[in-house]
């Protein structure tokens, strides 16, 4: 059992690519801190796309909301889709497979404000206080900031968060 287990989770880790995620001085995110896997789309269901990633890995549920804003809307059953997970195993970004890796960049500032379901924050920056809307997956982490901590907010192509960070 124990043998077995240790199997799978070298499989997993194998093929889970970490790559560093840096901001250089552009905002721009290098890459990202995330694994990165390939999965199939199994099931497609009231707009929601269920990708089954390598064996021994759950497979996740991408929202309507954001299969239109990866542009997965187009997406069939049997599609290769390629998977951002940060190490909270949450779901950062998708792409279809073949696709470049999606453009993140990474605004720092103080939170000045998330609203009760954390679906839009503001972060106060030294070019003023700037509004996002906010991932719902990425949502939750906002639990832990109080207003005027400082962070880093990353965020995708289409300006929504996907991922904050305590500032260093």
């Amino acid at each position: 059992m124990r043998l077995a287990i240790a199997l799978m989770t070298g499989g997993v880790l194998l093929l889970c690519v970490a790559v560093p995620a840096t901001a250089g001085e552009s905002g721009m995110v290098d890459a990202s801190h995330y694994y990165w896997l390939t999965g199939v789309v199994a099931k497609i269901q009231s707009g929601m796309l269920f990708v089954q990633p390598p064996v021994g890995l759950q497979a996740r549920a991408i929202s309507p909301r954001r299969v239109e804003r990866v542009g997965l809307h187009n997406a069939k059953i049997g599609d290769k889709v390629n998977l951002w997970v940060d190490s909270g195993n949450v779901l950062i970004d998708a792409r279809a497979d073949g696709l470049p890796a999606p453009d993140h960049r990474v605004i720092a500032g103080r939170l000045t404000y998330s609203d009760a379901s954390w679906s839009e924050i503001q972060i106060s920056t030294p070019e003023g206080t700037q509004v996002f809307e906010v991932d719902s997956l990425a949502g939750s982490k906002f639990s832990t900031f109080a207003e005027g901590v400082p962070v880093e907010v990353e965020l995708d192509a289409d300006n929504f968060v996907i991922d904050v960070y305590r500032a260093q």
